[in-house]
């Protein structure tokens, strides 16, 4: 039951965090108001990750900006290492 809402935790924020990115493309585009990246940052860290890789990857936007990617890549490191430290401490004896 706990592994299921996670999965629809993470894949909530990750349609969230990817729409929020497709919307940032389309404003930069029309050269509209842009969504800051500190915004941008913040839904990935409550769970967006997966979802901003994808969609950085799939439609080329920020994969310029190197500061932006470290970022992206450094939270997803967090998650998953957050991950693997809980997994290793509840399953000690």
């Amino acid at each position: 039951m706990i592994i299921k809402f996670i999965l629809i935790y993470y894949l909530l924020f990750s349609v969230v965090s990817a729409l929020m990115h497709l919307v940032d493309k389309h404003r930069a585009a029309n050269s509209r108001r842009r969504i800051p990246e500190k915004t941008l940052h913040s839904m990935e860290l409550v769970g967006g990750w997966p979802g901003a890789i994808l969609m950085t990857r799939t439609i080329k936007h920020k994969t310029s900006k190197t500061q932006y990617m470290w970022k992206l890549y450094a939270i997803a490191a967090l998650h998953v290492l957050g991950w693997m430290l809980l997994l290793y401490f509840a399953t000690r004896s």
